[in-house]
């Protein structure tokens, strides 16, 4: 027999699963986190992790994209800023004006 398994999607609000991994990672850090704690903070960071951001960063103007280790100069110096960028799946072109919504005053 061959056994079938059947992918279930479960959502969490992004903000959520932030809140729940800083409340994690500070029982880690204190030390007083339970084995199922830490995994759960495991499987949260991995769920984040499949979203990627992207982030532009070109601090010395040669035209190539700095690294990751842009962040600690940047954080230590504020000699950057982010760039937009354009993604492959989302492009700005293509978005819709943001229609603004009338109120009724009453």
């Amino acid at each position: 027999m061959s056994e079938t398994y059947v992918r279930k999607a479960l959502q969490m609000g992004l903000g959520e699963a932030i809140e729940r991994l800083n409340m994690l990672h500070s029982k880690k850090t204190r030390g007083v986190a339970s084995q199922v704690e830490k995994d759960e903070h495991g499987l949260i960071m991995d769920a984040l992790n499949q979203t990627k951001l992207d982030l532009g960063f070109d601090c010395d103007g040669d035209g190539i994209p700095d690294t990751i280790e842009i962040f600690a100069k940047t954080a230590k110096t504020s000699c950057c800023r982010i760039t937009p960028t354009e993604s492959p799946r989302k492009k700005t072109s293509s978005r819709k004006p943001i229609k603004k919504k009338r109120t009724k005053r009453g």
